[in-house]
């Protein structure tokens, strides 16, 4: 497993232990997953072209982008927490007497891997920890929910009716459902929930709520066709034979794709149906019968461990609001957001630590 390689002799592992709680959440962590395995396709980055001194080991760096999601902090808070707290220098294996790299370097780093590998790294890093955690023993569930969730751009307060000139241009607006109004005469209406910025789809095992699929999309884009494309685009086959049944709430009701998931992909479904399907139409039922279904329900009395997920990742590692301008930063964004969720779950299954705030 991994052994932290402190630059300087003297400050040995040694001389952390005599300070930090070995059994904190840092510390197992540190020894719980391959960090040089998930950091070895950026080696690369470490090297200046420009000639001078090297740049930062892109493991410390990866870590360092980490612990930003993992604490929901900003780049300068990040900086400040990793050269100030012991943990985290331990962590990411920073000599006790050096401080952390600067937060420009932490911007830098993002890009430059967007830069040449695009969002492709993001993707297999967030792989490679599932795998990782499967080979330590973690079992996930067949059983999968599917939901989108939405993150507000990091703009200023247009409206559909006046959008003016948005900052960020691949932020469009969409609607999420309704919400409950009075009117100046006390009444209670619903009216529709309008937000400018992203979707984030995601499907989660419903055993233990690790994060097993992402998908982002502009706001506008409807979360059935947003689900359509991670289910059968991004999974990969392996990742869809994983997948024995299927839930989802009222967005996804739609007999078209019901019938290609259960027909042609060989997922069973467990959806929440709209009465559009079972009160109107020649086939409704078919899709009485298909709610009243003992199984399906209760397959469906689950799906609440996707609310589950999407609430942390949102309250709890930044996804409610975008951190950066584009979609393609707002996905590096969800990645390590559904990252940091399953690296908490997986350290609560195999060493039993919570994590604290530091």
């Amino acid at each position: 497993m991994n052994h932290i390689k402190l630059p300087n002799a003297y400050m040995s592992r040694d001389v952390y232990k005599s300070f930090i709680d070995e059994n904190h959440f840092l510390v197992q962590l540190e020894q719980i997953f391959d960090w040089y395995e998930l950091s070895e396709p950026l080696e690369d980055l470490g090297n200046n072209e420009h000639g001078g001194r090297p740049r930062h080991a892109s493991v410390m760096m990866l870590k360092l982008l980490f612990i930003s999601f993992l604490f929901n902090l900003s780049d300068r808070e990040t900086e400040f927490c990793a050269t100030n707290n012991l943990l985290v220098k331990y962590f990411i294996g920073l000599p006790i007497d050096e401080k952390a790299p600067d937060h420009t370097s932490l911007c830098r780093f993002r890009d430059a891997i967007l830069n040449k590998y695009g969002i492709s790294f993001f993707n297999e890093m967030f792989r490679t920890l599932v795998a990782q955690a499967k080979r330590q023993g973690i079992v996930f569930s067949t059983i999968q929910a599917l939901d989108a969730t939405h993150t507000i751009a990091d703009v200023s307060k247009d409206t559909p009716q006046d959008p003016g000139s948005p900052r960020d241009p691949d932020a469009t607006w969409g609607c999420k459902g309704n919400e409950t109004k009075k009117t100046t005469d006390g009444i209670k209406v619903k009216i529709p929930k309008y937000f400018l910025g992203f979707k984030a789809h995601l499907t989660a095992e419903v055993a233990n709520g690790f994060v097993t699929g992402i998908h982002t999309t502009p706001g506008h884009i409807a979360d059935i066709d947003g689900g359509d494309v991670l289910i059968h685009r991004v999974l990969t086959d392996q990742e869809r034979k994983d997948l024995h049944v299927l839930l989802a709430d009222k967005g996804y009701g739609c007999p078209v794709w019901v019938n290609l998931l259960e027909k042609h992909t060989g997922i069973m479904t467990a959806f929440s149906l709209p009465k559009t399907m079972t009160e109107k139409g020649e086939h409704q039922e078919k899709w009485r019968a298909y709610k009243t279904d003992e199984g399906r329900n209760a397959f469906k009395r689950e799906r609440y461990i996707i609310e589950r997920v999407n609430a942390d990742v949102k309250d709890n590692h930044s996804l409610r609001r975008c951190r950066y301008l584009g979609l393609m930063k707002y996905h590096l964004q969800t990645v390590m957001a559904a990252v940091v969720h399953n690296v908490k779950l997986a350290m609560r299954i195999l060493t039993g630590t919570r994590l604290k705030p530091i």
